[in-house]
């Protein structure tokens, strides 16, 4: 992406906060910030206003020092954009002005995303890109373990953004790869189970509970006590005969013990015989066959609802807008689930794409060039379709109290 914007003209200004970041810039230089998190917003107002900064390009929005620029950006006129996983999956990335999810520009409401729609240059078609999960561990361990063993040299006041120290997230993998063949054996035979038997269940699938998708974008800010709640309102609210069941997210670590959490939690609640947790299957299989998607705000519910799935999103959720969500309580959800709207469906994915999603990936030489191709191209480009009034907007969190009672707060 630099590269892009200085072959454009621009000049590439970088910070770097660890060791892991300098690794990952390397051999370009770079500017550093080696001060107290306390520090951070004086120094980033200065280092705009001296080098006349215009636009601030950064991973992600929930990150402390992160959700700190993108107020800075706002004070002080600056166009703040904010990179991510795709919201379409997989082959797609998200790039949005000042904020994702619940703070996301994107229009809520139908008649805006067909209008949106109508009007929008959709990119080509692409072909699909090639994904390797040991490039990704490598690149994990590149920017970690520098940070962990050399960080005090050069930042004596670093601390990781992540959940966990990542030496304690490592052993929870080497935990996890020794139950491969056992997770695996017993993901395919409850898979099975729920794919031949017929019977009725919905979905949950789970997310990262240290994820900011959870910390900053979702009510309560808790993983385990949404999960709770929704447990107690199906115990008290679905119909005896349908079944629950919580998919554990690709990517988790093992250290939440969901499987345990969740049996626990659905005995207390009596309903311990249809619950159950799958660590593996077919994503597309399990939600073409269930019932109904629960989910926070997982891009699982918008893979679901171009599915023809009806969804149910707790969080802040892009696609969380009538006509392709239920809108009701969780009670009425379990009896009473909606298809969402094929042709609105069918908009909203017509409107992503020409705004806030270009083709590419973080992984693989092709997916990274046409990632920040697209990138650099909307971020220095017509970014008209923003509605400025939308920018004091925040996606309420409608759920919040529902799930609060349910927990007995």
């Amino acid at each position: 992406m630099a590269k892009r914007v200085e072959n454009g003209g621009g000049q590439v200004y970088k910070i770097n906060v660890s060791i892991g970041d300098a690794v990952f810039w390397s051999p370009r230089g770079a500017d550093w910030f080696k001060g107290k998190d306390t520090d951070w917003p004086t120094f980033l107002r200065g280092y705009i206003r001296q080098n006349a900064i215009t636009d601030i390009l950064m991973l992600g929005d929930g990150r402390p020092r992160h959700a700190a620029a993108v107020d800075i950006a706002r004070e002080l006129g600056v166009k703040a954009h904010i990179f991510e996983h795709g919201y379409l999956r997989p082959d797609w990335l998200t790039i949005e002005p000042f904020g994702m999810s619940s703070e996301s520009l994107f229009p809520d409401q139908p008649s805006e995303i067909r209008a949106l729609a109508a009007r929008a240059v959709p990119p080509p078609p692409h072909a699909p890109f090639r994904y390797s999960f040991l490039t990704y561990a490598l690149f994990d361990l590149a920017y970690h373990l520098p940070n962990v063993f050399l960080g005090w040299l050069v930042h004596p006041h670093y601390t990781t953004h992540g959940a966990v120290h990542p030496l304690v997230e490592y052993a929870g993998w080497l935990g996890k790869a020794f139950s491969r063949s056992r997770r695996r054996r017993v993901a395919a035979e409850r898979a099975a189970r729920y794919l031949s038997d017929g019977s009725a269940y919905y979905l949950f699938p789970l997310q990262l509970p240290g994820d900011y998708q959870i910390l900053r974008h979702a009510p309560i800010g808790d993983h385990f006590k949404i999960v709770e709640a929704v447990i107690r309102s199906f115990a008290r609210s679905a119909p005896g005969r349908t079944r629950l069941l919580f998919k554990i997210h690709p990517i988790d670590n093992g250290l939440s013990d969901w499987e345990r959490c969740i049996r626990d939690v659905a005995s207390t609640c009596g309903i311990g015989a249809r619950v159950d947790v799958i660590d593996g299957g077919d994503l597309d299989s399990l939600v073409g066959a269930c019932a109904g998607v629960v989910t926070i705000n997982s891009t699982v519910g918008l893979t679901a609802i171009l599915a023809g799935c009806p969804v149910i999103a707790l969080g802040a959720a892009i696609y969380d807008i009538p006509g392709l969500t239920a809108q009701t309580d969780l009670a009425t959800f379990w009896n009473t689930p909606v298809k969402p709207d094929s042709d609105l469906a069918a908009a909203f994915r017509q409107a992503l794409t020409a705004t806030v999603q270009v083709p590419g990936g973080f992984i693989g030489q092709q997916a990274m060039a046409t990632g920040a191709k697209g990138i650099v191209e909307r971020m220095t480009g017509d970014d008209s379709w923003t509605d400025e009034d939308a920018r004091q907007r925040r996606r309420t969190y409608r759920y919040e109290s529902e799930l609060l009672a349910l927990l007995d707060v």
